[in-house]
């Protein structure tokens, strides 16, 4: 089942595509496909921008990128509490 996107989300996916495509946005390759990967996580992990991965690296990075999302969200509600 394929979700139809707006305009607004073609052009933005567009932009990524060229941003990987000139070395500014890291990715990795799985299955054909390009993901985009956090400088972090590609550090942490041992990757470099580009490098074909298998599913098993592409779940390890998600859950660098999950691990960052939470501790950003917890900054932000620190950042918050301190405000109030």
């Amino acid at each position: 089942m394929t979700q139809k996107l707006t305009n607004e989300q073609i052009r933005m996916l567009a932009q990524a595509e060229r941003q990987m495509d000139a070395g500014e946005l890291p990715f990795v390759v799985c299955m054909g496909r390009r993901l985009i990967v956090q400088p972090m996580v590609l550090e942490e992990l041992g990757l470099e921008s580009g490098q074909t991965v298998s599913d098993t690296i592409v779940l390890a990075i998600m859950e660098g990128n999950l691990a960052l999302m939470r501790a950003q969200a917890e900054l932000l509600r620190l950042t918050q509490e301190a405000a109030s």
